[in-house]
């Protein structure tokens, strides 16, 4: 049973979508089966950021701290909007766009 599971995960991961980043910049990885999660790997430097979630008229929606590299926003609840994510730490600052259909 084990070795099943780990061969469904490794499919899994090899069919998902994704493209290559720049050196910089966070690895977007796109999941075909919930549309509504926006899923992105930093940087190691970026470990201790904050997230932040904006609408599109600039009013903050959330904010979390990063713990690890890898992130998972989900907006299964949130309502149709274009959403700004902002990884934030110190100086260095990346952005991200997501779209609610």
């Amino acid at each position: 049973m084990k070795t099943l599971i780990t061969v469904v995960v490794a499919l899994v991961i090899l069919t998902t979508p994704a493209r290559a980043a720049a050196p910089g910049e966070a690895i977007i990885i796109g999941h075909s089966k919930n549309k509504n999660v926006f899923v992105f790997k930093t940087e190691k430097k970026f470990v201790g950021a904050t997230v932040e979630v904006y609408s599109s008229q600039g009013a903050l929606v959330t904010s979390q701290n990063l713990h690890k590299r890898k992130m998972i926003i989900d907006f299964g609840s949130a309502m149709r909007d274009t959403y700004t994510i902002r990884v934030v730490k110190g100086t260095a600052l990346r952005e991200y766009q997501y779209v609610k259909k």
